[in-house]
């Protein structure tokens, strides 16, 4: 019994939730900063609680029901044939029926105990998830920028859950995390970009793997993501400390892109993974440590 459970955790892809529970809290939080509120009563937790659990759900739905379209594809890749539903340990119906448990579970719970336009941000991001970006894979190489849509929308969510509506810092979170991923899973996709191909999947380095598109891609959105990084700063949402702090950052962050750029190994592309691993935590950090000073 403890080993199944151990099976249906992973399947739920713990740490990609783990990111996703982190950006929907800084959302929140930003949320509940902007209206001069401290996260210092018992509702906001509260309400905190309810967030977490709910996007946690639907993120979980949207990793499961992934895993089910692709299983043939995820048993051709070495980085993911040990995946539960390859192994076998768990069978495609019993995933289906947990998905949309976790799916519709979560959905409701958020509309109940959060917001409508939160239950909304979550139904969207697994529609996106799961029948636009799953598919694409297979079909064209615009998939990441596709993929990062819905893999920038939580802490859209968070910011919603604290607001009850949309505005201009939320979607500059959106543009930060949806920049931030193009450079990191490009540099992976140039990794396992054998994997991709036995796959069937239309990754950049994987269908032009001799061509400079990929590097194009990467050195447009690091460079986005520098620039979107410091419109918290320009809409006065953060101050200086973050604005020295998030350009030292994405400086950084650049000039290890550039040996990617300049040169596409496989070296290089695991630096510029490691170092976007790296760079989201402390941008993060940054941020609220800027609030907590102010």
């Amino acid at each position: 019994m403890q080993k199944q459970i151990v099976q249906y955790i992973a399947l739920t892809k713990p740490r990609i939730i783990l990111l996703v529970l982190v950006t929907a809290y800084l959302g929140y939080y930003l949320g509940l900063r902007s209206q001069n509120y401290h996260m210092n009563n018992f509702d906001s937790w509260i309400m905190l609680f309810y967030l977490l659990i709910g996007t946690w759900a639907t993120s979980a739905c949207a990793a499961v029901l992934n895993q089910v379209i692709e299983v043939s594809q995820d048993s051709e890749m070495k980085r993911t044939q040990n995946r539960p539903l390859v192994k076998g340990k768990i069978e495609i119906f019993p995933a289906i029926i947990f998905g949309l448990f976790l799916g519709v579970g979560g959905f409701l719970f958020l509309l109940i105990f959060v917001n409508e336009l939160t239950a909304f941000l979550s139904l969207l991001t697994v529609f996106l998830y799961v029948f636009i970006y799953t598919p694409s894979k297979r079909i064209t190489t615009w998939n990441t920028i596709i993929g990062s849509i819905p893999g920038a929308l939580p802490p859209v969510g968070g910011w919603v859950a604290a607001t009850g509506s949309f505005s201009a810092p939320a979607w500059i979170l959106f543009g930060i995390l949806f920049c931030w991923q193009m450079p990191h899973f490009l540099a992976i996709a140039i990794i396992y970009s054998t994997d991709y191909e036995k796959g069937g999947f239309k990754m950049l380095p994987t269908i032009y793997p001799e061509s400079r598109r990929t590097s194009y891609v990467i050195m447009f959105f690091t460079i986005a993501l520098l620039i979107t990084s410091l419109g918290l700063y320009i809409i006065k949402i953060a101050g200086i400390f973050y604005a020295i702090s998030a350009a030292i950052l994405g400086t950084a962050f650049f000039i290890i892109a550039l040996q990617v750029i300049f040169n596409s190994s496989k070296k290089n592309a695991r630096r510029l993974m490691f170092a976007s691993i790296i760079y989201l935590p402390l941008l993060l950090i940054i941020i609220l440590i800027e609030r907590f000073i102010n």
